[in-house]
């Protein structure tokens, strides 16, 4: 429970990390451009970057959206864990900050230290790979951007306003104003998860059942057990 509670309100600020890229979609990109485009990624993810969000930005985040959350009815939870919508409308209005007052009264604190060190470690952790980021997104914008473009950015970002609009770009994804929107919409996205969820149940159907342990051929199953290095049948 408390780890799916801190993945839902860690959404806003990781979800771009979380999104996966094919490496064989990435098109190199231009020399030149990338070359004008290292200095606004410069400016734009400054170093200490992701230790700012992910610390101390975040921590003061996160108090707010977990009562949001955890103030919303367990059923809301069970709808996108998959239980039938109608049979969740007939249990009852509990919420899981009443639930978790029976069956844990320190899971706050519990969460609050899990919080105020695990935030403040992930910042730690991607802050060793904002060079690497930085380099990520000067490649976006030299293949996005002409050099004009370019040159018209950086330009900007050299004037009073714009290095500052630069430099507190990517916080914006942390700021209480945005993340208190993204608050006020998690109990109705909770709801419409169901519902969201059927547009892809029709084309699923279509496709084949996953296969049983029965169903495989005895060197499918032979090559699963040595994938994972264990009994397939018994894993089954």
């Amino acid at each position: 429970m408390r780890a799916a509670l801190l993945l839902l309100l860690a959404t806003p600020i990781a979800a771009e990390a979380q999104t996966p890229v094919q490496a064989a979609a990435v098109q190199s990109v231009d020399p030149a451009l990338l070359t004008k485009a290292q200095p606004i990624a410069a400016v734009i993810l400054p170093n200490g970057t992701m230790e700012k969000m992910m610390g101390p930005m975040m921590q003061k985040m996160m108090g707010p959206m977990m009562d949001g959350m955890t103030r919303m009815p367990i059923r809301e939870f069970l709808k996108v864990g998959g239980l039938d919508p109608e049979r969740a409308e007939h249990l009852g209005e509990g919420t899981i900050e009443e639930m978790m007052a029976i069956i844990d009264p320190n899971f706050r604190k519990r969460m609050d230290v899990i919080v105020n060190s695990m935030m403040p470690a992930m910042g730690r952790f991607m802050g060793r790979y904002e060079p690497d980021m930085r380099e990520g997104m000067a490649e976006a914008f030299a293949h996005r951007y002409s050099a004009t473009e370019l040159d018209q950015i950086g330009a900007f970002l050299k004037t009073p306003v714009g290095a500052k609009f630069g430099a507190g770009f990517m916080e914006l994804a942390a700021d209480p104003h945005y993340i208190g929107r993204m608050q006020k919409i998690m109990p109705e996205m909770m709801q419409a998860m169901p519902e969201i969820m059927k547009s892809s149940a029709a084309e699923l159907a279509k496709l084949p059942k996953p296969r049983t342990y029965n169903d495989l051929t005895k060197a499918e199953r032979e090559r699963l057990t040595a994938l994972l290095g264990a009994d397939a049948k018994k894993a089954h």
